[in-house]
């Protein structure tokens, strides 16, 4: 594993200061005699050597004043390179500035832990092996830096731009360190590389730090599997499977016992979770600093011999065994499978890149973690992972400009080009059978009525719904699932959590469910078939992988089952898998659908800051970060100290009643918070049951299950089956019974209570008051407080944290220095007392300015190739499919929608003669207190069956108005409705159903409120069905958009407002019996209101457009 952190002024102290320590030690133990001088004469490793990689390792060299490679460096020499930026030749360059100034990156390669332990508590023979495969594997991983991460930046004076220059090497110090700050075994060297390294032409200049942090991990990965590779080739050792995130591996047979007791970490932040280290706004006086040091305990021991160190690891009553068994198993079924280099490739590029456009240190991360361990003499791991990735990199784009660092060029592999393709050909499928044409939109937002409506009348079967978060995705998928069950067909939910899916089928978003994974399988085996009655809903679809959609969508489509995408493109990416199809989805089909509106926020500022650092642009982020400075939701400063102020923050809420959130970007992070509170909420001696990651549980605590299962019975509070338990899941924990290991818990949402125990509380249950941010996307809460690394949090994860919460969102941003680290030492725990280090406002808006410029969201390879001029083939031929599809489907949405207009528009026409007929009929007038020039007097007192009325949006004064008119005449009866409607109204389309069933009461009043907003059909039928009781229909008309505005703009009623053109009626036949109904309307108010000579002189003022005409 290899962590990368910048060196400040001074940093070198610590690593020269325990290089002086261990010397010292050393020299003592000599005179002590009893041999241990004449070990450490020939195995003490803690003096510093030069490591020099790159192309040109002599010029490199020749800058250190060192012999070669591999030789002490003088202590003096390093410290001088690294505060002063002179190098041992006496070279300088440009002077760092004042303390802002990076002196330098600390480059830590850390062994796994059975390694060190091998060489803690191993033989001479094995102590010198894993020596020497430490050395040479940190040798290849720089020679690797040095290749790809070992640039400087010049300007060119012609393009303006800052080009990358290749450095003919990078020299570096190397520390070795043996222990951790426990004092247990821990393999690490610090390689400290200064930031004044030389030019081709002999200048010290800077390195690119942004080129060494992207090589970064991939160079780690190296360094493991070429440790490996020594360890094998020189002691025969094998090795478990390899961790694909981090390319690490323990040796096979390892006791996992013996490997957790070795393993008592410590750091800052641990210490502050137990409560041995307490948060202090100012410094420790000096009589202070004394005083705890007394009372806490020592410094880790990296200053002590490293003779007495084995000593001290050899008389430890913990042990360290290997089962030979499982080595020789493990050796056989090495041998037996071989090097399959193309089978590595392949499982490389199916599972280990989360992205189809990738760098190209994407890729050797993944084929480092899969490189098998191949004995035989050849080439290095790094040659070979390296040759691996340039066979089957696809480059996108034009080659590397001056200007562009590696990690700015993207390739693709051919298996990923086919991936995308295949989603292509099944993204425009359609089926007359998905329609589903009767949807009731009552209770939804006017954005919420159009996406669910347009996604059920539609035959296309890929219907993607992007929705910010707090949108009311769930409420609007309700009335999706009632349109499907009025269209005789079921719904089936999946998602990419069980959670998930428990949570949409209680919310009745479907009929049932089950997890992708799940859904997939139960499908290739038959056991579940797709059809055209079927809908399938994917929740959380911006976190489904590119594979997992292509298998479902080919599925799903060619059985004629419509599939409804729903998701946040701008939240969390797949886990473990490719992203980036989701937001093609929604960015490719012209009848995708979206949400604006955001309701879980109660301030209305809020939720437009969200929406802000959701997809907003450059401006819109700096009001968002000005809001959120300006009503104190940024913090910044240590890790320790912002956990410290989360956890309070947290306590207060809770202790207010409010349902609060605590979120880390890490289970690490996460761990230490859920420590800490239960250390604060739970009696020391309350009995306690072990569960995972170290955690101890007793009653009161709140805990996480991590593993969905059905193998725990769930009951509820009247003992019926309630959901199974599922991961990301929070309990609270009723009763412990420490004898036999077991827990009684509450689950937190629905109340089921279940009894967990054995290897499932041991392994996937552990405290859950803090959460990790993945575990967190789909929750709500009152109060959400959130803790993110300034260094290393993006956009995404910024954007999860900043949505959960209704009342409030709070972000803390922590940024670490050297020395906090497990392996690092520098400000050791020995005062039991921590002061907090806090920033500005200022610079906490700075900070998360920056986390929001790091936008990593995964790109489809289309995306990629968008606006590149040269491409591979295989991708320019991807390219132009893509963009045929893309414009096909266009063309032919613009098509459905002209078509569909035009339906529209004809049942809006027949509906409006429909109406027109009713207009002039007879309906008893309503008495008006108003005078009669008043538009609401005219519409109450006009004796005909139907009256438009202009009004604002909101109209309730209007229909009390009518109400209150209608009160006062004999056997009136008011029905006001809505479209859509209201909890306090009736349903249009049901009352129209009820009047067409049964006749209206005589002289029954009918008000309709934004009647833009109703189908013209419904109005029809209200109108038809008051004619013969000589009822009143009043229409509302907000001025809106809606079905209705059409019929409402044809009415054109003398007797009403009418600002707006009457619509041409397309059919001729329907044309002329509107004129006819027209006509006869202003002859009837010809009739009542005859005109009078002054109206006439008015007439004619207009007519003659202003002169006045006797």
């Amino acid at each position: 594993m290899l962590t990368i952190a910048k060196l400040g002024a001074w940093s070198v102290a610590y690593y020269v200061d325990t290089a002086r320590s261990a010397a010292a030690a050393a020299l003592e133990s000599r005179a002590a005699g009893g041999g241990l001088g004449e070990y450490y004469s020939e195995s003490e490793t803690r003096l510093p050597v030069w490591f020099s990689a790159g192309r040109d390792t002599t010029a490199a060299r020749g800058l250190t004043g060192a012999g070669r490679a591999g030789e002490n460096a003088d202590l003096d020499a390093v410290t001088r390179w690294l505060d002063d930026g002179e190098s041992p030749c006496g070279a300088s360059g440009r002077a760092f500035q004042k303390r802002a100034g990076v002196h330098g990156y600390d480059l830590t390669f850390c062994a796994p832990k059975s390694v060190s332990l091998m060489r803690g508590l191993g033989n001479d023979v094995t102590v010198k092996a894993v020596a020497d495969a430490h050395a040479f594997a940190i040798t290849e991983a720089m020679e690797y830096l040095a290749e790809h991460g070992g640039y400087t930046r010049v300007h060119n004076p012609r393009t303006g731009e800052k080009d990358l220059v290749r450095l003919p090497g990078i020299v570096a110090a190397g520390f070795q360190h043996e222990t951790s700050r426990a004092g247990d075994p821990h393999l690490h060297t610090h390689v400290l590389v200064p930031n004044r390294q030389a030019r081709a032409d002999g200048r010290l200049v800077s390195l690119d730090g942004t080129s060494l942090y992207h090589e970064a991990k991939a160079a780690g990965i190296i360094y493991q599997a070429t440790l490996r590779r020594e360890l094998t080739r020189s002691i025969g050792v094998e090795w478990n499977d390899v961790d694909p995130h981090t390319g690490m591996a323990d040796i096979a047979g390892a006791d996992r016992g013996d490997l957790r007791s070795w393993s008592t970490r410590s750091t800052q932040l641990r210490e502050w979770a137990s409560g041995h280290l307490r948060v202090e706004c100012d410094e420790l006086s000096a009589a202070q600093l004394a005083t705890a040091q007394k009372a806490t305990r020592p410094r880790k021991p990296e200053g002590v011999a490293w003779a007495s160190l084995r000593v001290a690891w050899a008389d430890d009553t913990r042990t360290f065994r290997v089962d030979e068994t499982v080595q020789q198993a493990a050796r056989d079924a090495r041998r037996a499978a071989g090097v399959d280099y193309a089978e590595v490739v392949r499982r490389a590029v199916s599972h280990g890149l989360r992205k189809a456009a990738f760098t190209r240190a994407d890729l050797i991360e993944a084929i480092g973690a899969r490189m098998p361990v191949d004995d035989a003499d050849g080439p290095s791991p790094r040659e070979v992972i390296e040759r691996l990735a340039d066979g089957v990199a696809l480059r996108i784009g034009d080659e590397r400009a001056a200007h562009q660092r590696e990690g700015s060029i993207r390739y693709t592999a051919a298996d990923l080009v086919a991936e995308e393709r295949a989603i292509i050909e099944v993204m425009g499928r359609r089926h007359s059978a998905a329609v589903l044409p009767s949807v009731d939109t009552a209770g939804l937002s006017p954005d919420q009525a159009r996406a669910v409506t347009a996604i059920a009348t539609s035959e296309r079967l890929v219907q993607p719904l992007s929705a910010p978060a707090g949108a009311g995705k769930t409420h609007s998928l309700r009335a999706l699932r009632a349109a499907a069950h009025d269209a005789g067909k079921r719904v089936l939910v999946a998602a990419p959590t069980g959670r998930a899916v428990d949570v949409a089928v209680r919310e009745q978003a479907g009929d049932h469910g089950a997890t992708l994974d799940a859904l997939l399988g139960r499908l290739e085996r038959g056991q579940e078939v797709l059809d055209a009655d079927t809908v399938v809903v994917v929740d959380e679809a911006g976190m489904v992988g590119t594979q997992h959609l292509r298998r479902l969508l080919e599925r799903a489509t060619a059985a004629g089952t419509k599939v409804v995408l729903v998701g946040d493109e701008h939240q969390l990416a797949p886990v473990a898998q490719r992203g980036g199809t989701f937001a093609q989805l929604v960015t490719d089909l012209p009848w995708a659908q979206r949400l604006s509106q955001v309701w879980r926020m109660h301030d209305h500022d809020e939720r437009n800051a969200s929406l802000a650092v959701r997809d907003g642009g450059p401006a819109a982020l700096r009001r968002a970060v000005g809001w959120y400075r300006r009503h104190d939701r940024l913090h910044i400063g240590d890790q320790v100290t912002m956990a410290d102020d989360a956890v309070a923050a947290w306590t207060a809420d809770v202790a207010a009643g409010r349902d609060g959130l605590l979120i880390a970007d890490r289970w690490e992070m996460a761990d230490a918070l859920n420590i800490r509170i239960h250390s604060e909420r739970i009696s020391d001696d309350a009995p306690t049951v072990a569960a995972a990651r170290g955690h101890r549980v007793a009653a009161g605590d709140v805990v996480i299950t991590r593993q969905n299962t059905t193998d725990i019975p769930t009951r509820t509070d009247r003992g019926a089956d309630a959901d199974p338990i599922r991961n990301g899941q929070r309990w609270e924990v009723l009763a412990v019974d420490p004898d036999a290991g077991r827990i009684a818990a509450r689950r937190l949402d629905d109340r089921a209570v279940a009894v967990l125990s054995g290897d499932y509380l041991r392994q996937y249950t552990h405290l859950g008051y803090a959460v990790t941010v993945h575990a967190a996307q789909g929750v709500t809460a009152d109060t959400c407080h959130t803790l993110l690394s300034a260094e290393a949090a993006t956009r995404s994860i910024a954007y999860v944290g900043l949505t959960r919460g209704r009342h409030t969102n709070t972000v803390r941003l922590y940024d670490t220095r050297a020395g906090e680290a497990d392996h690092e030492h520098a400000d050791p725990i020995a005062t039991g007392v921590h002061t907090a280090r806090r920033g500005t406002p200022a610079q906490a808006a700075t900070a998360l300015r920056s986390v929001l410029g790091r936008d990593d969201r995964a790109a489809t390879i289309t995306a990629a190739a968008a606006d590149e001029d040269r491409l591979p083939d295989q991708v320019a031929d991807l390219r132009r499919h893509h963009r045929t599809v893309t414009a096909r489907l266009r063309r032919e949405h613009r098509i459905d929608r002209h078509a569909a207009h035009d339906r529209s528009a004809h049942a809006s026409d027949r509906a409006l003669v429909e109406v027109l007929a009713a207009t002039h009929r007879y309906g008893t007038p309503l008495p008006s207190s108003q005078q009669r020039s008043d538009p609401v007097a005219v519409a109450l007192s006009a004796p005909y069956v139907v009256t438009t009325l202009a009004a604002d949006r909101y109209t309730p004064d209007l229909a009390d108005t009518v109400r209150q008119a209608a009160a006062g005449t004999d056997r009136r009866y008011v029905q006001i409705a809505a479209a859509p409607s209201r909890p306090d109204q009736r349903r249009l389309d049901q009352f129209a159903e009820r009047l067409t069933a049964h006749p209206p009461s005589p002289r029954e009043v009918v008000v309709v409120e934004d009647a833009a907003a109703a189908d013209p059909a419904h109005l029809a039928a209200v109108a038809t069905a008051l004619v013969p009781a000589r009822g009143r229909l009043l229409l509302i008309d907000s001025g809106e958009p809606g079905p209705g505005r059409r019929l409402l703009d044809g009415l054109a009623l003398p007797w009403s407002e009418n600002a707006r053109p009457t619509p041409d009626v397309a059919d001729p036949a329907l044309a002329a019996l509107a004129d006819s109904h027209r006509a006869a309307a202003d002859r009837s108010w010809r009739i009542l209101n005859p005109p009078h000579r002054d109206r006439g002189r008015e007439r004619t003022r207009d007519q003659g457009y202003g002169l006045e005409l006797d």
